[in-house]
């Protein structure tokens, strides 16, 4: 039985009983009192059962978002894993498509890459018809192109709703009703000087209006493409360097080296002083010692004494690859990438060594930026899931074994989505970007605040001494979040809720402490929400 019926019964039951008790003199009374109580009791029903509508509907939001965040940080994981295995472009930017697609089972994604003449190419497009890839290859980019045209020519993502009726798209009618395309948006894709490297976009066969996580998808879909093509950029660029290499000694960026059998060396190429900034003179002079860090001529001399030993036993010198750490003239530090192999005379006796290095700067630069996009996220630059979790166990660790406690807090902006719906996901970008700055001054160095999906936060101090010092943190977090925001001279004012869970009282493992956090985050948001009804109903709002 619903309960606004089963109170409804209990005042039919007991009402006029109590009239009777009461001998008000007439049976009118008691209708009047059931009448009175029913207009009481009826909406304050009905308000709290909407309000455990809206608790599960945010509920079952809260699920999705996580799993469409398994499944994004899954997808980036395994473009990454292609990029470090050095697969083919083609292959890799088929599995980024294939994946966003995975976030989005109505949508077809491209990836068009923008040569030095400004056209387009199709370069990944898997869902769309042949024809209609065939006819957009080559195409070249400018002001109401299309989608990817535009976007390219402003390096400004493009938000296409309906093709038939955008201008943008008059000119390709005959495309769109090949491809049977309603829906286009493009994001440019950009490397870190700005130059645009190509497009990615998302078709609909339908009219569709983006929601945050369709803006989300295609902007770190646009942002781990960059990291696809300047890879290969880099892996081609090395390359041709090899083959030059083949022919020319002194090559700009390989340095070759000789060395004698007592460890001083006999040539190196001019190109090592682009490399050290030492002359060629200047490095004659010197020994491997001087020229690397203490590690890696650690290695290095390791490296020596097995070749030595098999030297000594009749084998041939071993060959050896290895990355070494060498000192430049001006105190700099750079990655070399070192191959070694022995040198015979004609006869066949070995008469010394000889080595290849190479720069590994920007190889080093973007795998660390892989490394980087790989555990943070791309909008706020704050840790993102993954990285949170490590930190998480590695401090509940320390504090089980020094039996310290800790407190995890789990945030949610209030008022954010109308943000996006009044100003755009433009201005709720930078918003949130604002907010993870502040997050980040109000909380120590050695705490940790991480973006977990959409307005959610997720904040570890690891060393608190009690429930109350986390709740001042918390108290401090929410005075911060309430100050006004000012976004390109446009005010804003939100709020959020904080849940905190603290380690040992209230869990061991971060599945609970997570629980509790969420459980109380969302208490409070209850108790907001009930605050913002009752003000409603006391004073209410004048059209």
């Amino acid at each position: 039985m619903k309960l606004w019926l089963v109170l409804l019964h209990g005042l039919l039951v007991t009402v006029p009983a109590s009239a009777d008790a009461f001998s008000w003199g007439s049976s009118s009374s008691g209708w009047l009192l059931l009448a009175a109580a029913a207009l009481f009791i009826i909406p304050a029903t009905l308000a709290f059962l909407l309000f455990i509508f809206r608790v599960n509907r945010k509920l079952k939001a809260i699920v999705i978002t996580g799993q469409r965040a398994a499944m994004m940080q899954q997808n980036r994981s395994r473009v990454l894993a292609m990029i470090v295995e050095q697969a083919p472009l083609v292959q890799v930017l088929d599995a980024l498509v294939e994946g966003a697609e995975q976030m989005d089972p109505s949508a077809s994604c491209t990836v068009l890459l923008l040569d030095d003449q400004g056209l387009l190419h199709v370069a990944s497009a898997p869902h769309l018809p042949d024809e209609y890839n065939a006819a957009i290859d080559g195409l070249a980019s400018g002001y109401g192109v299309g989608s990817c045209g535009t976007a390219a020519f402003l390096g400004q993502r493009v938000i296409v709703e309906d093709v038939r009726v955008h201008p943008y798209w008059q000119p390709y009618q005959a495309l769109v009703d090949l491809a049977g395309i309603r829906s286009c948006w493009s994001e440019p894709i950009k490397n870190r000087q700005g130059k645009v490297l190509g497009t990615f976009a998302i078709y609909h066969k339908e009219v569709t209006v983006p929601s945050d996580q369709d803006i989300q998808l295609i902007s770190e879909s646009a942002a781990l493409a960059e990291i696809v093509i300047e890879r290969s950029h880099a892996i081609e660029a090395l390359k041709r360097s090899e083959e030059r290499h083949r022919l020319l000694a002194d090559h700009a960026t390989d340095v070759i080296w000789t060395m004698d059998l007592n460890g001083h060396f006999t040539y190196i190429s001019p190109s090592a002083q682009k490399l050290t900034g030492f002359t060629v003179a200047e490095l004659m002079q010197q020994q491997m010692l001087q020229l690397v860090t203490p590690d890696s001529y650690a290695q290095v001399k390791l490296q020596m004494k097995k070749a030595a030993k098999a030297l000594q036993e009749g084998e041939a010198y071993p060959d050896y690859v290895g990355e070494v750490e060498q000192v430049c003239k001006d105190g700099r530090r750079v990655w070399s990438e070192v191959k070694i192999s022995g040198m015979y005379d004609a006869e066949g006796a070995f008469v010394g060594i000889l080595g290849v290095s190479r720069d590994l700067t920007e190889r080093r630069k973007i795998e660390e930026r892989m490394r980087y996009m790989a555990q943070h996220d791309t909008l706020t630059g704050l840790p993102n899931r993954t990285l949170f979790s490590d930190r998480l166990q590695k401090a509940l660790q320390y504090a089980v074994r020094h039996k310290k406690a800790l407190a995890l807090m789990l945030l949610d902006l209030n008022k954010f989505k109308p943000v996006n719906d009044t100003h755009g996901h433009a201005v709720g970008d930078l918003l949130l970007q604002q907010v993870a700055e502040r997050l980040q001054h109000a909380i120590r160095s050695s705490d940790t605040v991480a973006r977990i999906g959409g307005d959610e936060f997720i904040i570890l101090l690891p060393a608190v001494d009690e429930f109350h010092h986390a709740a001042l943190v918390a108290e401090k977090i929410q005075h911060s979040i309430a100050l006004p925001f000012d976004i390109h001279g446009l005010e804003i004012q939100i709020s959020c809720s904080i849940g905190v869970a603290c380690f040992p009282e209230d869990g061991e493992t971060d599945l609970v402490l997570s629980k509790v956090a969420d459980q109380r985050m969302y208490q409070q948001k209850a108790e907001l929400a009930i605050q913002l009804e009752t003000a409603t109903d006391f004073f209410p709002v004048v059209e």
